[in-house]
This record gives structure tokens, C-alpha cells and sequence, in this order.
């Protein structure tokens, strides 16, 4: 009796100890619909930008970087979807059930589950949305491809996280702050310059274009056609694993492009310009500055963490303004 006791008690690992069981993983074998979801999600990040790309510059939790990557993914797939009509990857690989399907035995369904499982195609890459590594902790960078506008993307991100109502219904456990990508060139003398004509020229009025050393001139589309009235501006700026510029270099030369008609404000600007330097590239963007503060610098974390109230009080000094037109006038 001692001795079967004893027996029992080592299993069969002969240390007095009954062997682990495992708690997870299939081993190939029957999976549920959510772990072939999840097996299904496996993020393909690039790890090189390159000149022209656009999109944005996303900052999340430390230590969290594929969960983040995930879960940022998951809302360009939402969103590019709800602005662009872009459908997301696997949306038209689900067969459509029939009458005739469901009068099927459970046998049969299992056998057709069973089928279908093994004849899973793969699944589609993202063709506009890719993100590529920077090798930094919290940050990566996500292309965007029309007819996808990183700004208008990140401000509906923003603004439908601030009017979240309850915060169990958030749609961001890990993201922090999205800043758009117009357009990206090197991070060079004449680069930095030739993406900041592209980017600038819809909204400032910029100084005529000089000769370089070889005598040639930036070619830059003018835009006679679209005048641009004057307003005040401020450069907002991060230089990451760059050496060859510092922070005040690139604000002067970008702000050396501006026509004097537009000013300089740092207090209350009517844009702003958002400067990237990462590595060999630079990216910039051009952004309401008033809305960029509303919606906290496109801080999706923070936007979560404001009260509700104040939400509900603008909304309502809004809806008064547009109801009665004639007291606006008449108190300004």
C-alpha cells in the first residue's frame, strides 16, 4: 500500500512531483474561432522608411509594443474602413451560409468546419496600412497609402475617444500620441527644404526659391490658384536618433521658407507645424492648432481621462449658437 502510494506520488517524473499540465496552445489540433483570430493577426512590421512616405508616428505603453501594434491596426481597419470604404483583410473570405447548410446533420457541419480549417487560405496583407520598426522603445511608424489622410484619420481617432462615454468602451489600452505624416524626404540641407515646400505650400504663402550650389531650382507645383491669407504659426519639433541637425537648425531653416506676411506665435498660433526627424528622414505636417490642443496634442490616452461634462458643455454652447444666431450677434 506504501509502496503504490509512493508510486503515485513521484508520476512519472520520479521526483515526488506529478508532471505539468499544459494550459495553452492547440499542437495543431481543434482550434476556436477566436484563436484562429488571434493565430490569424500576426503583425508583419517593416523596418526601413523611405522617401515620399506618409502616415503617422505612433507612441504607446513601454513594453507593450505588439500588443499595441495590434491594437492600432485593428482601428486602421476600422477606420479605414468607416472614411475610405477600405475593407478590411478577410472580410470576403467568410462563405456565405445558406438554407441548405443549415439543414445540414452535425455531423456534416463538423466535417465542413473541419474542411474548411484545413483549407483556410492565407490571409491578405493590409495594402494601406503597414508598420515599420524603429528599433526605439514606444515608438513605431505606420505608412498610410491613399485614399487614406493620416491627419483626418487621426483626428476622428481623437475626437471619438474624447466623446467616449464610458471608459470600459475604450477602443485604446496602449496607444499615447499620433502625429500625422504629410510627407517625408532626407534629413538633409536641400531634403528638409524640399519637403517643407510640398508640405507648406497649401497653407502659407512661402519666399521665392534660390539656386543651389549646382544652379539648379526645386521644382515646387505653385499654387496661384488657392491664396493663401495671412496667419500666425509655431513649429513643434522631435529630433530622435538624428546627429546631424539639432532642433534649432531645423526650425530655422523651415521657418526661412515662410513668407514674412506670417507670423511667428508660440502662445495661440492659428497652425501648426509638426516636424519629425528620425535617423536619415524627415517628415512634417501642417495642423489647426486649436484642435490639436482641444484634442490634447493627439494624445488618445489623455483623451480618455477627460470628464464628460466638459464634452457635454461645449456641445451644448455649440447647439445654442447654431439655434439662435441673432443672440451671438448680438452679445459680440
Amino acid at each position: 500500500m506504501d509502496k503504490g502510494g509512493q508510486k503515485r506520488r513521484q508520476g512519472s517524473n520520479g521526483d515526488g512531483h506529478a508532471p505539468k499540465r499544459s494550459k495553452g496552445g492547440c499542437a495543431g489540433r481543434w482550434k476556436t474561432p477566436h484563436q484562429k483570430a488571434k493565430m490569424a493577426e500576426k503583425v508583419e512590421i517593416g523596418n526601413a522608411l523611405e522617401v515620399g512616405d506618409e502616415g503617422i508616428w505612433v507612441t504607446h505603453a513601454r513594453g507593450m509594443k505588439t500588443k499595441a501594434l495590434r491594437e492600432f491596426l485593428q482601428l486602421c481597419d476600422e477606420y479605414g474602413e468607416k472614411l475610405y470604404d477600405i475593407k478590411p483583410p478577410g472580410t470576403d473570405e467568410a462563405p456565405d451560409v445558406d438554407e441548405a447548410q443549415a439543414d445540414k446533420s452535425i455531423e456534416a457541419s463538423i466535417e465542413d468546419e473541419l474542411n474548411s480549417m484545413r483549407e483556410q487560405p492565407k490571409r491578405k496583407p493590409r495594402e494601406h496600412f503597414k508598420p515599420v520598426s524603429t528599433g526605439l522603445e514606444c515608438l513605431f511608424f505606420l505608412k498610410t497609402k491613399k485614399p487614406v489622410k493620416p491627419d483626418e484619420m487621426v483626428r476622428r481617432i481623437c475626437e471619438d475617444a474624447r466623446d467616449c462615454p464610458d471608459p470600459r468602451q475604450r477602443k485604446c489600452k496602449y496607444i499615447d500620441r499620433l502625429t500625422p505624416v504629410f510627407d517625408t524626404d532626407k534629413a538633409t540641407d536641400k531634403g528638409i527644404v524640399r519637403v517643407a515646400r510640398r508640405v507648406l505650400a497649401p497653407w502659407f504663402s512661402l519666399r521665392p526659391e534660390t539656386e543651389d550650389q549646382d544652379g539648379a531650382r526645386e521644382a515646387v507645383e505653385p499654387r496661384d490658384d488657392q491664396p493663401t491669407s495671412p496667419c500666425t504659426y509655431a513649429i513643434r519639433q522631435n529630433v530622435r536618433s538624428h546627429k546631424l541637425f539639432k532642433s534649432r537648425e531645423v526650425i530655422d531653416k523651415i521657418a526661412g521658407l515662410v513668407d514674412t506676411k506670417h507670423k511667428v506665435n508660440l502662445g495661440n498660433p492659428d497652425k501648426v507645424i509638426l516636424v519629425e526627424v528620425f535617423q536619415l528622414f524627415c517628415g512634417i505636417s501642417v495642423v489647426d492648432a486649436k484642435q490639436w490642443e482641444e484634442l490634447k496634442r493627439y494624445n488618445v490616452n489623455a483623451l480618455y481621462g477627460l470628464p464628460q461634462t466638459d464634452v457635454s458643455d461645449k456641445s451644448r454652447a455649440v447647439t445654442l449658437q447654431v439655434e439662435n444666431p441673432e443672440a451671438n450677434v448680438a452679445s459680440s
